[in-house]
């Protein structure tokens, strides 16, 4: 799931703000090709929500020099898909040079090879993460402060972990990361909103943000930094203000009972502070984000839902196959038989 910030014009509403990193209307929504064998659904939906994140779309249009790897070139291959999406006037295009970028640059780790299924969070993050080598290739992903790299400046988020024990005040030394994708166990989601039940509170989607936080802690205890015997849950703080925010939900099984739960439970707004244990960024203390964009798996298939800001309308994406949705969580759940 993509999340981004709403920049409201002076007296205008949602519907009419403009934002640069949210999902206009003006990009064509072509679809991509996914034929027998080739189990490319991951890739497309990957794609398409790439392309449709509009400060994304437009960061790389401008950008030209980069470390081009060849047949293993993300940078190169994206590029002229993207292109393709604004120029051509097929239905549909392939996906074949990324296809063969994405397996090339992975072939040694056997990750996202020819004809496989693989994960599209964890492929929109490697895309992210190679993006980044080919704009600053001498800059670890973890300590990248270059204004040029989209990836970072755009999506990451910055962050340190730190241990604090109330018993006996001892602190273990800040241990900064970076993120581009937060991932989530949706059973730990569910849990936290059966507990939130059986406090009697009442679910408010301002909340959701901190059930997210909540469930991504979960049973996350470590030993006092002074060994005083207590369990100390660990604290992450964001340093950063992140225009884009992806959230990766993660299912225990492939058949999990819990959808409709987590789909019931979703809101489109995100309170990024009740995200985390603290903020520290004075724009990230009062930043909410909006849901623009979604990925989603069902019957070893993934599918991709956008929203168009201008047009306040949620757009549908699987493989060739592109229409209008509806409501977007109603999309999500399957129809009784």
């Amino acid at each position: 799931m993509a999340w981004v910030k709403f920049l409201r014009k002076p007296g205008g509403n949602l519907g009419k703000a403009y934002q640069a990193g949210s999902m206009l209307s003006l990009a064509p929504t072509i679809g991509l090709l996914n034929e027998p064998g080739q189990n490319s659904c991951f890739l497309n939906s990957a794609v398409q929500v790439l392309w449709q994140l509009d400060i994304f779309r437009r960061s790389l249009r401008v950008l030209t020099g980069h470390v081009c790897q060849g047949d293993a070139c993300i940078f190169c291959a994206l590029k002229t898909i993207f292109a393709q999406f604004q120029h051509s006037r097929e239905k549909a295009l392939p996906s074949d040079n990324i296809r063969h970028a994405l397996a090339e640059s992975f072939k040694d780790e056997q990750r996202f090879q020819l004809g496989l299924m693989d994960d599209a969070a964890e492929c929109f993050e490697n895309i992210l993460e190679r993006i980044h080598f080919h704009l600053v290739p001498s800059s670890d992903t973890d300590m990248c402060t270059s204004k040029s790299c989209i990836t970072h400046q755009k999506f990451a988020m910055t962050l340190y972990e730190q241990c604090v024990c109330c018993s006996c005040g001892a602190s273990s030394d800040p241990l900064p990361f970076t993120e581009f994708v937060r991932y989530i166990s949706t059973t730990a989601l569910c849990n936290e909103v059966e507990r939130m039940m059986e406090r009697h509170e009442r679910f408010k989607p301002e909340m959701f943000a901190e059930l997210l936080q909540a469930a991504h802690t979960t049973d996350d205890y470590r030993k006092c930094p002074s060994n005083c015997g207590q369990k100390i849950k660990i604290r992450r703080v964001l340093m950063n203000c992140p225009e884009i925010v992806t959230i990766g939900l993660v299912w225990d099984s492939e058949h999990s009972d819990l959808t409709e739960d987590v789909v019931r439970n979703l809101a489109t707004h995100l309170y990024l502070p009740g995200l985390f244990y603290r903020v520290t960024d004075e724009n990230a203390k009062d930043s909410e984000l909006h849901l623009v964009g979604m990925i989603c798996y069902t019957s070893r298939h993934y599918c991709a839902f956008a929203f168009h800001t201008k047009s306040s309308k949620w757009v549908f994406f699987d493989d060739a196959h592109v229409k209008e949705a509806g409501s977007l969580l109603l999309s999500c759940i399957p129809s009784p038989e």
